[in-house]
């Protein structure tokens, strides 16, 4: 199951993102690296730019901290 934080879910709205596109993200990510704190980075390109998702993991559910749009991430080349 995935659940939003409080957080993940106001910067929904401030950013302007879809739920769908957090889903998409997670579900099939272009790029996937680990954060600190456990937290995992999970990137995927929407036209030109790339949705960064941050989320965890904690028994059964994924858990979105909060996600945001990048032109491009550092860690892609």
């Amino acid at each position: 199951m995935i659940i939003f934080t409080n957080h993940a879910l106001l910067k929904l709205k401030q950013r302007r993102i879809s739920k769908e596109a957090v889903r998409k993200t997670l579900k099939s990510p272009d790029y996937k690296t680990p954060g600190y704190s456990g937290r995992i980075l999970a990137y995927k390109k929407f036209d030109r730019v790339y949705l960064k998702v941050v989320y965890k993991i904690e028994k059964d559910n994924i858990i979105v901290i909060t996600q945001h749009w990048e032109e491009k991430p550092k860690l892609i080349k």
